[in-house]
């Protein structure tokens, strides 16, 4: 009878879960924080130099639905120049100098309404891995269909009433074009980055950006029209530096 117990014993010990100590445990990612007391702040604006052309009235006959939904004509925003020279819906960021940091996810969704037969906002940012929001507020279906060349291509038909759609993007890119498959004359453009270091210009031209460890940068201003163009700067510790970029 002692022997069967001590055996027992020994089979039990062996069954015994092995707890994993804090150093085996996978060690949890760290990401980058500024010290607010040598980050720089970075200011600035975009202009349009030239008369802008009135945008070409957009003819929404193929789509009755659509037509009804506007009082007065409809015109291609592709170039949106304010009071000044601003230009709107440029996508200005940090194309280089932010290697090897990480930075925290955000927890809040971007969102794309497709409103008036139109994708509202025109253009828009958000960092990999986070939530778009994709809404449909028309009486009328319209299909989504991103076109990237570094992320996985989805296209969706979205009918009215329909939940949003929730898609994430994996890999930075800029800019991913977006087009409706049932209304040709819809457009937007998402730019994808891994850092919280971007903006998109209302008609004023302005962005700015907090935040930024001292360093060399390379900044850039995209435009659907007119393209990228691009600025290598300097920033010291605490420094506050404005900046222009100019289309023509």
């Amino acid at each position: 009878m002692k022997r069967l117990c001590l055996l027992c014993a020994v089979l039990a010990g062996c069954g015994t879960t092995r707890q994993t100590t804090p150093t085996q445990a996978k060690a949890a990612k760290e990401y980058f924080k500024t010290d607010p007391a040598t980050a720089a702040h970075l200011s600035g604006i975009v202009l349009f130099e030239g008369r802008a052309a009135k945008g070409k009235r957009i003819s929404m006959e193929a789509e009755k639905a659509c037509q009804d939904l506007h009082k007065t004509p409809v015109y291609d925003e592709a170039v949106v120049s304010g009071k000044g020279g601003g230009l709107a819906n440029v996508f200005v960021y940090v194309k280089a100098g932010l290697e090897g940091k990480a930075f925290p996810p955000p927890e809040n969704a971007v969102v794309i309404e497709q409103k008036g037969c139109q994708f509202i906002p025109r253009v828009v940012g958000l960092r990999a891995g986070q939530t778009l929001d994709v809404k449909n507020s028309d009486p009328v279906s319209h299909n989504i269909h991103p076109q990237p060349t570094s992320n996985r291509d989805w296209n969706q038909q979205q009918p009215p009433g329909a939940p949003d759609l929730i898609r994430r993007f994996a890999h930075p890119e800029v800019m991913i074009p977006v087009k409706c498959n049932i209304h040709a004359w819809m457009r937007s453009y998402i730019g994808v980055l891994d850092h919280p270091f971007f903006a998109v210009t209302a008609a004023d031209g302005a962005f700015s950006f907090d935040g930024l460890p001292p360093g060399q940068y390379t900044l850039a201003a995209w435009h659907e029209r007119f393209g990228e163009t691009a600025q290598v700067i300097n920033l010291e510790r605490g420094e506050r530096r404005a900046m222009r970029f100019t289309f023509r």
